[in-house]
């Protein structure tokens, strides 16, 4: 099997924008290009904060969920917030815990171990919740169709479900389910992380029940930071909410994220790009590694000196969390190399590959063969897997077709988990590869990189770095902008880094000159001697330099000089 090639997609040429000429011709092509081709269409982009967002009271069973909290806390029953072992989980039980607890509430939190309980609600931790006094719980995260369990919890206990997960054809048994999904739910947005909507439900209770006794801004640091980490879209409510966190990470980060945010040598100001490469790894490290636990007492310690053990030792997890992960990829990767070319998925699996890692396996595989990717652990009778997905091929609808060969599954169209018999996981890598090859051709193995303006390198200033970035945060469904600048000459290349594994490039066009890096990609500096002509494909970074704001370019693709035709970009 070879790794992908990419499928440049360039942009349309650029129309009339009445009302935008103030923009530079570069940015009006990025606009045009997303559809924002007037200033009502920008404004929303521009004008990005909470005031505006919909009333929590949208979602369906949250005043139900509201007279519940507000039941337990007046009458002095014990409230458990159970949460994932993801960051988006732990940011959510973190939140719920200490808005709750300011608010007078009894709280007690709980977060399955991922090896010995694994995902979603059971039935023996509820039983101990129950033993020590919990009469409500408040699961976040925990999966909508997962909680089946649930009918069989002690008497007298209530549930309330705080997720964004797919929703089944039936209702799980639970007092108030909080879920934008959920049918007959009139909340305009169902792109929420469990983190979201967890904040709109500390919204709802600070409105209604509890007014005046805390503030659920405190918490918006954590939230942009589960929302991030969760990779959903960062579109509407989404963008307001991490921009609204960031800034508070970059002013008065609560104790655990300061002391994050310190062993990460982050300063300010805090991108989502931190958040999505340094914190959200950190805090997910400890439920891979070991016990989430310990990101979720991080995130609730006290004070920073409190919180600064506790980060030190998700530094250390991080770290091994990255040895294990690259040594599945590079066993995976030899096995890779020995597929049939014709094979539409990678299905992968071995008895010593950590479980706690194997969806970031998988995601590694998929950016370099750019195949839906399945990897498993294969020891014992039952096999737990990790599968990450390609643009056009929906994971949910692919286990959905092979549920025979399955004890159980669930996740996103583009991540996922499942469990397998062992002596079912041939039938099922057969399965999934049937699956693939009837819904992938050979272009879907070709990873678009969508161009969203051209330009050349005496357009680049620091002024449409700031232009492109007033459309930030960017993430999943908000993409930085890839600029294309074509016949590009190569002065010179050096590798750089205490490895050597990056790569540095001086190049010029006939306007100006422009210094280029690309990380981890030290083995193209043989294709790029000085005098080749090149066109390149990049994202702008922007530093600050004895008080002078300087441009480079962040490499993301490159080729030698042709003709290449426009092409629509589908979004």
């Amino acid at each position: 099997m070879k790794k992908e090639r990419r499928n440049w997609i360039l942009p349309e040429p650029l129309r009339a924008q009445p009302g935008l000429e103030a923009f530079s011709t570069v940015f009006r092509q990025v606009l045009h290009g997303r559809g924002l081709t007037t200033p009502a269409h920008l404004e929303p982009w521009l004008r990005l904060d909470l005031a505006g967002a919909p009333d929590p009271f949208l979602l369906k069973d949250m005043a139900v969920a509201c007279e519940l909290v507000k039941e337990a806390v007046d009458e002095g029953h014990r409230i458990a917030i159970y949460g994932d072992y993801d960051a988006d989980g732990v940011t959510a039980c973190a939140s719920l815990a200490r808005g709750l607890s300011a608010a007078g509430a009894d709280v007690i939190t709980y977060i399955p171990n991922r090896f010995s309980e694994g995902y979603g609600l059971n039935l023996e931790a509820l039983r101990d919740l129950h033993s020590r006094g919990a009469r409500l719980v408040i699961a976040c995260d925990c999966g909508t169709n997962s909680v089946a369990v649930a009918e069989g919890r002690p008497a007298g206990m209530k549930l309330i479900v705080a997720d964004h997960h797919e929703i089944g054809e039936q209702r799980p048994p639970v007092d108030a389910l909080i879920n934008p999904k959920q049918p007959d739910c009139s909340y305009p947005f169902d792109g929420l992380a469990a983190c979201g909507v967890a904040y709109k439900l500390l919204v709802a209770l600070e409105r209604v029940a509890f007014p005046g006794r805390f503030d659920p801004a405190g918490s918006l640091d954590l939230i942009a930071l589960g929302t991030v980490a969760d990779v959903v879209p960062l579109l509407g409510e989404n963008r307001a909410l991490v921009r609204a966190g960031l800034q508070r990470l970059s002013r008065e980060p609560s104790p655990g994220c300061a002391a994050l945010l310190r062993i990460a040598g982050i300063a300010p100001p805090v991108t989502a790009e931190h958040l999505a490469f340094q914190l959200g790894p950190r805090i997910n490290a400890a439920g891979r590694m070991e016990d989430a636990m310990l990101a979720l007492d991080l995130l609730m310690a006290p004070s920073e000196q409190a919180a600064v053990p506790l980060a030190e030792r998700l530094q250390q997890q991080n770290a091994e969390r990255q040895q294990a992960t690259a040594t599945i990829v590079r066993e995976a990767r030899a096995r890779v190399t020995e597929l049939a070319q014709g094979e539409a998925a990678i299905v992968l699996g071995a008895s010593h590959w950590p479980l706690g890692v194997l969806g970031l396996a998988a995601s590694k595989l998929v950016e370099e063969f750019y195949r839906p990717t399945f990897i498993f652990n294969l020891d014992g009778d039952e096999c737990r897997g990790s599968a990450r997905s390609i643009e056009g091929f929906h994971l949910v609808e692919c286990l959905r077709h092979c549920a025979p060969l399955l004890e159980r599954y669930g996740g996103h169209a583009m991540a996922a988990g499942l469990t397998v018999a062992r002596d079912r996981f041939a039938d099922l890598a057969e399965c999934l590869n049937s699956y693939a090859s009837e819904r992938l051709d050979g272009d879907a193995f070709r990873r678009p990189l969508v161009v969203e303006a051209v330009a050349a390198l005496a357009d680049l200033k620091p002024s449409l770095h700031q232009e492109i970035h007033t459309l930030a945060p960017f993430g999943v469904g908000n993409r930085e902008p890839l600029l294309m600048s074509r016949d590009v000459e190569v002065l010179r290349s050096e590798t750089f880094g205490s490895d050597g594994r990056h790569l540095r490039v001086q190049l010029r066009d006939r306007t100006a000159s422009a210094e280029a890096i690309a990380f981890d990609k030290a083995p193209a500096l043989d294709h790029l001697p000085g005098g080749r002509r090149i066109d390149i494909i990049y994202t702008l970074l922007c530093e600050r330099w004895d008080g002078l704001d300087r441009i480079r370019l962040q490499l993301r693709d490159l080729r030698a000089v042709r003709e290449l035709s426009p092409v629509t970009a589908s979004r």
